[in-house]
């Protein structure tokens, strides 16, 4: 059990590393033509000019759910430290509440992802942008957060529980 909620720790913080490192850089759209164009959540850069994104919907419902994806990360990690001592309040487990957050933090980081991927596909396909490495982190994040979710149930399954014998 001691090793599962380890395992779950040491993913949920390295999902935390790579969902923060993708946010905050920008090279999730790059495109190396004559312009030398990159471009992020909070900016797009231009042969080293860069400005800020106001305008676009979708940016701003990406940013959001990443953010809240990312707060529910670290909330998580907070409790993955409860369920390394084995705290728990009758049945329910540290560890299967920082896997129900995990979850919820996977689905935030899921829909974001998916909102900013059905918005700028079409400009990948038909033309000479290309998606970069921070927008495959946040997707690495994502399966990183999952498998600590995995991990976190795991431990929570195999915990030992009081019942009434033990009264």
């Amino acid at each position: 059990m001691l090793f599962k909620n380890i395992v779950g720790t040491f993913c949920a913080c390295l999902s935390f590393i790579l969902l923060l490192t993708g946010i905050l850089t920008d090279f999730w759209y790059v495109s190396f033509g004559s312009n030398l164009f990159h471009a992020g959540l909070w900016q797009n850069c231009t042969k080293n000019i860069c400005n800020k994104i106001t305008e676009k919907g979708y940016i701003d419902a990406t940013r959001a759910l990443l953010i809240l994806s990312t707060s529910l990360i670290i909330f998580a990690m907070l409790v993955s430290c409860l369920a390394l001592i084995n705290y728990h309040i009758g049945k329910i487990t540290a560890s299967l509440v920082t896997a129900t957050l995990e979850v919820l933090s996977a689905m935030f980081l899921l829909i974001g992802m998916s909102v900013y991927t059905a918005e700028t596909y079409y400009n990948v396909v038909n033309s000479s942008y290309n998606y970069q490495w921070s927008f495959y982190l946040c997707w690495t994040a994502n399966v990183t957060v999952i498998i600590a979710a995995i991990f976190h149930l795991l431990a929570h399954k195999s915990s030992p529980l009081p019942d009434y014998e033990t009264m």
